[in-house]
């Protein structure tokens, strides 16, 4: 059981470093608008916009967040494969411009990477691949506020770099989630601090596809024509380092509004797709990424194995416990034990086994041990309290309920822990499995599913 925690151990202690290192630059704050305007492109790529209520939002927030701070020179592209988004959107301001992908669009990339590429090649017909044009990559349900835009604008006016990211927060529709996922949510601010380090020290071994920022030409010269691939953005990362060097990826610490999956369902599978994803890459990277890869994935592999054998073999332990508490309680009612030894007895018995009896009374090795267990174990819960204080800090829930939040994320965190890592424990399995059927070796075509927004 020890071997499957010591796993995280390495983990915990980067997780750390990168938080104590990175915590400055995490949210860019020295922001002022310096009227040198570069011309933006927001680029919301969806599947339809009229099924995606949620775009109108991310649409409004980039009109209203720019009104707020006076820049004018930017333009709104909807990437779309719906042709009713033409009349749905007809109404917003001349900025906007509606881009359906034709059906008849041939290229390697699919679904999402297939509209993307389609974006690019739209772009080069009208002269807008050059070094003046940058494109914000934005999702449907993406929101963007004034610190935002003024923290690209900050980057693209003083950094030399060519791409670059920013932290994602999740408290839009928090309340409408299922309130396990939502707490589930929690983690990904936290990991944000990695994904500094992550485009600051490439290569990036993940990337996001909304809060990216990117110059146009760089943009057309990479493409998105990666192949059957649920994670186009990650090799995407990739390439830009490959082809430009370490110097070519920023961050810009610029946040950006999202929203957790509102149920279980699509919880599990966006989870499945980032995994799934990274396998299907992996075998195209070089041998000192694919190792970091491979260990990130059986680390986060091995976090649902290590949550379920801790549990089975903590009830295991405990029912004998359990069958002697219930025969001191057939003591107590025959003889009037007293109660007060009756409770003392039973802390005794379930304290014997904690970390902490074990750093007082356990041998060297076992201090050690337990030592870094316990340090694990205190990372692991920091992370989900500091994400869900990230999350909840953007949003409008009142003080009562987001200490009700923070609660529950404490509370409920082994079977949040399970949630989290279970996707990953079933897409490894399942792609193995897959694999060892795949008699002619091309790379496995998955579902794309797409969650409720």
């Amino acid at each position: 059981m020890t071997t499957f925690w010591f796993s995280s151990i390495p983990v915990a202690f980067l997780t750390l470093i990168r938080f104590l290192k990175n915590r400055n630059l995490f949210i860019e704050k020295d922001l002022r608008r310096i009227p040198n305007d570069p011309v933006i492109i927001f680029q919301i790529t969806t599947r339809s916009a009229t099924k995606t209520p949620v775009v109108n939002r991310g649409i409004k927030s980039i009109i209203d967040s720019s009104l707020k701070i006076k820049y004018y020179d930017y333009l709104i592209s909807i990437v779309s494969d719906d042709p009713q988004d033409i009349t749905t959107l007809s109404s917003i301001n001349d900025n906007c411009e509606v881009i359906i992908v034709d059906k008849k669009f041939v290229t390697y990339a699919i679904k999402k990477g297939r509209a993307l590429q389609y974006a690019v090649e739209y772009r080069r017909k009208l002269g807008k691949n050059t070094s003046k044009y940058w494109i914000f990559h934005m999702d449907d349900e993406s929101y963007v506020t004034s610190q935002t835009i003024l923290s690209l604008l900050k980057f693209i006016r003083e950094s030399n770099a060519i791409a670059s990211e920013g932290p994602i927060f999740y408290p839009l529709k928090f309340e409408s989630a299922n309130f396990l996922t939502a707490i589930a949510e929690s983690v990904r601010p936290f990991t944000c601090y990695d994904c500094v380090s992550q485009m600051t020290n490439p290569p990036p071994l993940h990337m996001h596809g909304s809060n990216l920022l990117v110059r146009s030409d760089i943009e057309d010269s990479i493409g998105w024509n990666f192949g059957p691939t649920l994670a186009e953005d990650q090799f995407f990362g990739y390439k830009i380092y490959e082809k430009y060097g370490s110097k070519s990826l920023g961050w810009h610490g610029g946040i950006l509004l999202e929203q957790p999956p509102l149920n279980i369902k699509d919880h599990f599978m966006q989870r499945r797709r980032w995994v799934l994803g990274s396998l299907q890459n992996i075998n195209k990277f070089p041998i000192i990424h694919k190792f970091k890869m491979m260990f990130k994935l059986v680390t986060y592999f091995l976090g649902f194995v290590s949550g379920v054998t801790s549990i089975i073999l903590y009830i295991h332990n405990q029912v004998p416990n359990l069958l002697l508490l219930s025969s001191i309680n057939e003591i107590n009612q025959n003889v009037n034990l007293d109660t007060t030894m009756w409770f003392d007895k039973l802390m005794n018995i379930f304290s014997s086994q904690t970390i902490v009896h074990t750093l007082v009374n356990g041998s060297p090795i076992e201090v050690a041990v337990g030592s870094m267990l316990l340090f694990t174990s205190l990372m692991w819960l920091l992370s989900y309290q500091i994400g869900l204080f990230l999350n909840l800090q953007y949003s409008k829930i009142g003080w009562p309920k987001k200490m009700l939040f923070h609660l529950q994320a404490l509370v409920l965190c082994i079977v949040i822990g399970l949630i989290e890592t279970f996707p990953a424990f079933w897409a490894m399995i399942e792609f193995c499995i897959k694999n060892k059927i795949n008699k002619k070796k091309t790379i496995q075509v998955y579902d794309f599913y797409v969650i409720n927004k």
